[in-house]
């Protein structure tokens, strides 16, 4: 649905994107993780057709967005990581006004409305100003005003970041919703939001996609099916001699925090005796995709 092709932007001195190459296939929800300044944003705004490309093309569902920018942004729907509202608008009334500039039928724009705020659950604040709004009813909102011309594709950018825990738990209801009948890109700083929902993750940094997969095959290739969760009393740890041990996959200790990915069980009581009375407590846990993240942009 999505071809990022070569695509490579400068800021000045700056390399935003560099030679990027990705594809997103139709239906799926990828999600897009990688620290600041990683090009994440400026991939987004490029794909929409707010940004142009130094160099390279984007082609969606057979469009480009250099020769073709009404067509391609016509299918896609975009929640910003800050969405700017016309704040005294009611909430209807923003709908409506987007519909229409969307050319969505008059006929059916009514219904459409009515459906997008039973979708985020807002049905009772349909006719009151945004100005009202908490953050995260504005981004209720804002959801809604992105899918009110019905996009093959919608770009959702940080959509639960500084939200409160039952709201960011409301808005991933939404997006799951959507999976599977729309092509949807996430852009997301929270790992578990990115291992939960996505079917593939693409890890960017440094312009250029480091690593890509579904989460089970990315959290599989880094770490083994254990990792033990170490604190101790100082850092008077040989973790050479923990590393030369068969089962033993990776070694990582910060500060008092001593961390070992295990391909099985058999050698932890070796790994224990090595550490010895340094150990002040222990704990077992599956790997993450916090675990994926940190390991690929070292």
């Amino acid at each position: 649905m999505i071809k990022i092709s070569s695509l490579s932007k400068y800021f000045g001195k700056i390399h935003a994107l560099d030679n990027l190459d990705l594809e997103i296939n139709k239906g799926e929800l990828l999600g897009i993780i990688g620290p600041n300044g990683a090009g994440k944003t400026t991939a987004i705004r490029i794909i929409c057709g707010i940004l142009k490309p130094d160099s390279g093309d984007v082609v969606v569902n057979g469009y480009s967005v250099l020769k073709d920018p009404i067509m391609v942004k016509s299918m896609i729907g975009y929640l910003p990581e800050e969405p700017n509202l016309y704040e005294r608008f009611k909430a209807r009334d923003l709908l409506r006004y987007f519909g229409e500039l969307y050319g969505v039928p008059k006929d059916n724009l009514n219904n459409r409305i009515n459906e997008l705020l039973e979708l985020v659950g807002m049905e009772n604040r349909a006719e009151h100003r945004i100005n009202t709004f908490s953050k995260g009813l504005r981004q209720r909102i804002a959801i809604a005003r992105a899918l009110i011309h019905d996009p093959q594709i919608i770009i959702f950018d940080e959509p639960t970041m500084g939200l409160d825990p039952a709201t960011s738990l409301a808005i991933r209801g939404f997006i799951e919703n959507l999976k599977g009948e729309k092509t949807i890109v996430l852009c997301t700083h929270y790992m578990d939001e990115a291992d939960t929902l996505c079917d593939r993750v693409a890890i960017l940094n440094g312009g250029k996609v480091r690593d890509m997969g579904t989460p089970e095959y990315l959290k599989a290739k880094i770490h083994g099916d254990i990792i033990l969760e170490i604190k101790i009393q100082n850092q008077n740890i040989d973790t050479e001699k923990i590393h030369s041990l068969s089962s033993v996959e990776s070694v990582n200790l910060n500060g008092k925090n001593l961390s070992i990915s295990l391909s099985s069980k058999q050698e932890i009581s070796d790994i224990l005796r090595l550490i010895g009375n340094n150990m002040i407590s222990i704990n077992t846990k599956e790997p993450s995709l916090e675990d994926v993240f940190i390991h690929s942009i070292k």
